[in-house]
Parts: C-alpha cells; sequence; structure tokens
C-alpha cells in the first residue's frame, strides 16, 4: 500500500511540474547577463497553424515542443518561438528575437507550424534613449542593458560626468555623440556632446560646438568694443558648461583675429576683447598668459612691433593675426566677442572661435 501511495506521489508531482513547465520556463543563463542569474518567461497558448517571420535568431532540432520552449527560455534574445514539420524524426525549433505584439503584420498562416508567443513587456519599448531590452529578468519581468553613457532603470540618465570619465570606464569607447550630466546627480540637466576618443592621447575629450565657429568679418565698428557677438553654444547652458569645467582637469578654446590696420590696445584703453562666461572683459588674447594684457607673440617678444604685447597693434596696412588657445577654465568658455577700430575704409578685422573642449578629470 506504501508503495503504490509513493508511486501515485510521484506521478502528481511530475503531472504538475509538466504543466508548470507549460506555463512558465525558467532557465539559467551565465552570470553578468543582464545583471541576472534566472530568467523567468510566461508562454502563451500554442498558436497552431502561424508562423512569425522575418525574426529568426536560431535554429535547432528538437524531440519535444517542451525542447524549444527550453531553448528559449535560455536564449536572452528569445521572445518567440515557432516550432516546424517533424524532419528525420526531430521537430524543427526556430527561436525569434520578436514577436505579434511588436510585429502583428509578420504573424502569417503556414500550414503545419506552431506559433508561441510571451507575455512581453519589452513590446511596450520600455528602454529609452536606445537601451536594449531583455525580457524574463527582474521582478518587472524585464532589464534594460544601456549604452555606455547611461544608466537607470529604463537607461533615463546620463551615467558619466565627462567624455574623460566615459572614456576611462570603458576604455574602448569610440567618437560619437554621447550624453553627459556634468554634475551628477545635481540639478543641471544632461546634455548631448561629442565625444573625441582620439585626440589628447585618447583620454576623451568633450567637445562642445557654437553658432559662431565660422570666420566672421567685423567692418564699420570704430568705437571700441562696439563690435559684439554672443557666443551660443549648442545643447548646453553656461552653468551646465561651467560644471563641466569643475569635473575636467583642462579645458581650451581656440581665438584668432585677423586684423589690417585694427588692434586690440590692451596696454590702454582696449579697442577689442573677450568676455568670460562670469561676464568678466578679459584684456589678454589666445597664447598668453591670463592677466597678461598681451597676445602670443607678447609671451615670446616675437610681435610685429617689438614694443607692442600683439602682431595687430602694428596697426598698419599689412593683414596680420593673432591667435592662439584660451586654458583658463575658471573663465572659459568665452560667452562673447568684442571689437573695434574698424570704422574707416581701411580697417578691418575676421574673428574665428574654436569648439570648446575639455579633458581629464579633474
Amino acid at each position: 500500500m506504501a508503495g503504490r501511495l509513493a508511486v501515485l506521489a510521484l506521478l502528481l508531482v511530475c503531472v504538475v511540474w509538466g504543466a508548470w513547465l507549460n506555463y512558465v520556463a525558467s532557465a539559467r543563463v551565465d552570470e553578468g547577463n543582464c545583471g541576472q542569474n534566472n530568467r523567468r518567461i510566461t508562454f502563451l497558448t500554442p498558436v497552431s497553424g502561424f508562423y512569425l517571420e522575418g525574426h529568426v535568431i536560431s535554429n535547432h532540432s528538437v524531440e519535444l515542443n517542451l525542447d524549444c520552449q527550453d531553448q528559449c527560455a535560455l536564449a536572452r534574445e528569445c521572445v518567440s518561438y515557432n516550432i516546424g514539420p517533424t524532419i528525420n524524426n526531430k521537430l524543427t525549433c526556430e527561436l525569434s528575437n520578436s514577436d505579434h505584439l511588436q510585429h502583428p503584420e509578420d504573424l502569417k498562416p503556414r500550414k503545419d507550424w506552431i506559433y508561441r508567443g510571451t507575455q512581453n513587456p519589452c513590446a511596450t519599448s520600455p528602454c529609452l534613449n536606445h537601451g536594449t531590452c531583455y525580457m524574463g529578468y527582474t521582478e518587472k519581468k524585464y532589464v534594460c542593458v544601456c549604452p555606455a553613457d547611461l544608466r537607470g532603470e529604463n537607461c533615463e540618465a546620463a551615467a558619466f560626468l565627462s567624455c574623460s570619465h566615459l572614456k576611462k570606464a570603458h576604455p574602448t569607447a569610440t567618437s560619437g555623440n554621447y550624453t553627459i550630466d556634468s554634475d551628477g546627480e545635481g540639478d543641471l540637466e544632461p546634455f548631448s556632446v561629442y565625444c573625441d576618443m582620439t585626440n589628447k592621447n585618447g583620454v576623451g575629450v568633450t567637445v562642445i560646438s557654437h553658432d559662431s565657429e565660422s570666420r566672421t568679418i567685423v567692418d564699420g565698428y570704430e568705437d571700441h568694443g562696439s563690435y559684439s557677438r554672443d557666443i551660443n553654444y549648442t545643447g548646453a547652458r553656461l552653468s551646465q558648461l561651467a560644471s563641466l569645467t569643475n569635473v575636467s582637469s583642462h579645458c581650451e578654446q581656440f581665438i584668432k583675429y585677423e586684423c589690417q590696420h585694427s588692434g586690440f590696445f590692451f596696454y590702454s584703453g582696449p579697442a577689442g576683447w573677450w568676455v568670460s562666461r562670469d561676464s568678466t572683459k578679459m584684456t589678454y588674447w589666445g597664447g598668453a598668459s591670463p592677466g597678461s594684457g598681451k597676445c602670443a607673440c607678447g609671451m615670446n617678444n616675437t610681435c610685429a612691433n617689438p614694443n607692442r604685447g600683439c602682431n595687430c597693434d602694428k596697426n598698419d596696412a599689412v593683414w596680420r593675426e593673432d591667435s592662439g588657445l584660451l586654458t583658463d577654465k575658471t573663465k572659459l568658455p568665452v560667452k562673447q566677442l568684442r571689437f573695434g577700430d574698424t570704422g574707416e575704409s581701411h580697417e578691418k578685422g575676421y574673428h574665428t572661435l574654436g569648439k570648446f573642449n575639455c579633458y581629464g578629470t579633474a
């Protein structure tokens, strides 16, 4: 009697277990896949005479329908499968990375085939910003695998303060557009930047464009500083860029002025200057030390007039140039350009302002 009860109990366990497998599949995946060890999938009722086209990721030969279900549970990309006719005593099992919810137009009638989908939360596209959704993981029944520059349950937040921080965490990251959050958990919003992953020995340079990068003429402005050009940076406010300078070890911006009978005259009442992000009038030029009242040539005594600190201060009919990098990150980026001394017909100038670049981690 006891033996019969044991056999009946074993049969009951097998029946219950078989029914459970018919409803939910649980599979062990490699450590590190989606940050989870187990995948649990709820399969829907099989649909006979239908086939999902165009999304097959792998083919298998199996003995039982449940074997195909298990194969799907083991493949993290699988969200549905097709069971085909028997060939050499084996069933054809095709795993798909989409389903009838995401692509209803691809579910087609096909004789001798069975289609089976899943309860797929990824069908609603919960992963933002090009994150990849894998169903069957975590209590939410899905997990998002985010691009290198993003974080959060649904890839909704920027993960890194700058391109250098990103490159440090992901050494193989390539140049391209990324989202950064220069103040981390602070009040400033994340913003999009270009990351140059090859310049500066591949440290990861954050590059910010603006609307005044092209060579621009200055003509007809005689009074000192009467020409004014505001600089508008692409996709970022000055407060965000100031925060970027705080988390970067170096920042720089190229600046150039080409001149004919037009000078700076930093040594007296300046005719031209640049304005810092905090609205300070800056009376020195690219390549010179902050506060020096000079241009680059004035730092090594190579100016066209050896008694002046800038080539343009020669103030003659020859086209001359003063240019170089601004590197004081506490004042960058440039907020505005101001020029004068171009009111006469023989007086002209051209200004060029480069992109704002920051690199290294502070």
